[in-house]
């Protein structure tokens, strides 16, 4: 009898040990699955690229939440009440902080920087850093601040539900004006940055720093560098005024 069980149990080691390997490699394959169909979640408007890698953390309201991203790599973050697609093409150490009282986001940031870098996010319902409360906003604060001095140029992206926003809001909100703005520290005010709305219903800027952002109803707005508007006209009048100078003196 007891040889028997022997016999079994030498029978069925290599039939366990195989399902151990299998059961060991079973995260891995899920993984890559989701690597390949994660451009078909519905609720994320446009899609996102095939190769990204999903952070699936909904049950959290991040607090200090540090992950690594990877350069080239796009990064889905899900949390409770925030939803961002990342994309950096170097190394970011990204360290987040939502506040509870922000309603949930769909956001996007792509980055450009000249070398690896922390970022350290945080979303609250109100300006941080001494920053004023802006009128017509969507109460939605958003800072992102940088480890060190860099050189970038940066994507920032929130998708708009008009319907949304006005039940939220309690009042209607005219998406035509929407804009984003930052916090200059150093003026003290809010700066609006030319923005547009994309196909997929989110607001988009493009901008070379980072700072507390928001996004408020604006009527008018100045370009972020009006210098490259200004140096031509200044080297026209400056030719003029040569011009005219020489001619009154030629005569």
């Amino acid at each position: 009898m007891q040889k028997s069980l022997a016999k079994k149990r030498n029978r069925l080691g290599p039939f366990v040990m195989t399902l151990l390997i299998i059961a060991s490699a079973a995260p891995l394959f899920i993984t890559h699955a989701d690597a390949n169909t994660i451009g078909n979640y519905p609720d994320i408007p446009g899609g996102v690229p095939g190769n990204t890698v999903q952070y699936n953390k909904t049950n959290i309201t991040p607090v200090g939440d540090m992950t690594q991203v990877k350069a080239g790599e796009p990064a889905l973050f899900r949390y409770r009440n925030m939803t961002m697609l990342m994309n950096c093409t170097q190394n970011c150490t990204l360290v987040v902080t939502a506040n509870p009282e922000v309603t949930p986001k769909i956001l996007g940031l792509s980055l450009e920087p000249n070398q690896t870098m922390t970022l350290t996010m945080n979303m609250s319902g109100s300006p941080q850093q001494g920053a004023t409360i802006m009128e017509r906003t969507l109460n939605f604060y958003w800072g992102l601040e940088p480890n060190a001095e860099l050189q970038l140029s940066a994507q920032l992206r929130l998708h708009i539900n008009q319907t949304e926003l006005n039940q939220e809001l309690n009042r209607e909100v005219n998406a035509s004006i929407l804009t984003w703005m930052y916090w200059n520290r150093t003026q003290a005010e809010w700066i609006p940055v030319e923005s547009y709305m994309d196909q997929n219903g989110y607001l988009v800027c493009n901008t070379y720093h980072l700072s507390t952002w928001t996004v408020a109803e604006v009527t008018e707005v100045i370009p972020e560098f009006p210098s490259l508007v200004i140096l031509p006209l200044f080297i026209l009048a400056t030719l003029l005024a040569v011009i005219v100078y020489g001619r009154k003196h030629s005569v």
